[in-house]
């Protein structure tokens, strides 16, 4: 889900593709293939010559998944251990080497609860995406609270119903739940357009709260214009 910021409400565009990965909502999927992490992707922005398609690679099976523009895709069982999530154009069949250049994350084992969070990258001949880690492990993210991850240059501060939440520049921040539960609530982001001047008003609007879902927000620069907020929800039964 999408948010404007501006106070004249208009609409956003996002830059990014986000992969959700996480153990703990993958109970489903876990019990029939004995595999501890899950993944799921969403594509918020995808531009004209953005493929709609891909397979995800995880050194041992190859699968296609889609990339859909507004709500996270299917979730995708992973394996335990030291893995690395490769992206390619084509399925990697039996013995077959995957393409070199393929955008790639290297996942640890004691890596978890993550998101992957997959940006632009045009110079990529092969697939013109590049990976990065979010890691939200051990308790870090509760159902109802939000990630959210500033990647501009200026201090975020928001009144987020009964709770308030500040950001610095390039910083991450788990925002307590705007209300115990489930309903719309009042959100009113700020942000400090220079160091050490006054904050400026981004956006005022009424939101959904859903007390059972994990959020991840990421807040970006904006060319010549307001920072811009991208919000996503992870529901898992």
């Amino acid at each position: 889900m999408t948010f404007p910021t501006r106070r004249i409400m208009k609409p956003l565009t996002a830059l990014f593709l986000l992969v959700s990965c996480t153990l703990s909502w993958s109970q489903g999927a876990g019990k029939e293939t004995g595999q501890t992490r899950s993944c799921r992707i969403v594509f918020p922005e995808r531009p004209k010559d953005a493929p709609k398609m891909a397979y995800l690679f995880d050194g041992k099976t190859s699968r296609q998944v889609s990339l859909p523009s507004a709500n996270f895709a299917e979730v995708i069982a992973l394996p335990a251990g030291d893995i690395t999530i490769l992206l390619t154009p084509n399925e990697v069949t039996g013995a077959e080497e995957p393409p070199a250049g393929a955008p790639s994350l290297a996942i640890t084992e004691g890596i978890r609860d993550f998101y992957i969070h997959v940006t632009a990258d045009p110079a990529n001949p092969l697939l013109p995406l590049r990976l990065n880690l979010v890691d939200f492990g051990n308790g870090k993210l509760s159902p109802g609270e939000t990630l959210w991850i500033n990647l501009t240059d200026h201090e975020i501060q928001a009144k987020l119903g009964e709770n308030t939440m500040t950001a610095a520049p390039k910083s991450e921040v788990v925002a307590k739940a705007p209300q115990p539960e489930s309903g719309y609530y009042r959100a009113e982001f700020t942000y400090r357009p220079d160091a050490g001047g006054d904050f400026k008003p981004m956006t005022e609007q009424n939101w959904w709260h859903d007390a059972k879902s994990r959020h991840l927000g990421f807040i970006v620069n904006a060319e010549g214009k307001l920072p811009k907020i991208y919000f996503f929800r992870d529901f898992r039964p």
